[in-house]
């Protein structure tokens, strides 16, 4: 929709006349219609003032597209709705995927150092705050995304050692500050 389209929807959801917009905006009404027909461009200076006077961003006014401001009460509740749906799903399907991983783990035989392992890590998780968490998950995705670079012949093996060392050494650092202040506690 071109810019005329968009100020006249936008008058519309303000429940303003043509005569009452164009007397806000100091215009005659047939200016003001020749601007929503697109017979006429506004000018840079015009956009602004419409966009200040229908409080709406420049965006909406310009494009059509809505920014989080743009949005009435009804509107945003169902943008909060959409988005909690979809972490909700999300949550499900994570949830649904350490489910089944967990199930074939405790299927699987393990040698005795990885179901130690394993155990512990579960402590971990179970006594940890979300920081705590956050911290942890950041070091993993490194770790994954560098695991995955090094599987490319480009890549230098030297400065990935040295990269996974350094990381390595920050976990460390951090479990024995983890574990150290839980103890502690």
């Amino acid at each position: 929709m071109e810019i005329g389209g968009n100020i006249k929807v936008i008058r519309k959801e303000r429940k303003l006349t043509q005569e009452q917009l164009a007397k806000v905006m100091n215009l005659s009404r047939s200016y003001l219609s020749d601007l929503e027909n697109n017979r006429k461009n506004p000018s840079s200076k015009t956009i602004e003032l419409l966009a200040e006077k229908l409080n709406v961003s420049m965006l909406y006014l310009t494009t059509g597209k809505k920014t989080l401001n743009d949005l009435d009460d009804n509107e945003l509740k169902k943008q909060i709705e959409f988005v909690g749906d979809n972490i909700k799903a999300e949550n499900y399907n994570v949830s649904k995927f350490v489910k089944k991983s967990l199930k074939e783990l405790s299927d699987s035989e393990l040698e005795s150092i990885v179901s130690q392992y394993l155990a512990n890590v579960l402590i971990f998780l179970r006594t940890s705050n979300e920081e705590e968490l956050r911290t942890l998950t950041v070091f993993i995705v490194q770790l994954i995304k560098n695991r995955n670079i090094g599987k490319h012949e480009y890549t230098n093996q030297e400065e990935l050692l040295e990269f996974i060392e350094g990381l390595t050494k920050e976990f460390k650092d951090f479990l024995i500050h983890h574990f150290h202040y839980k103890a502690g506690d």
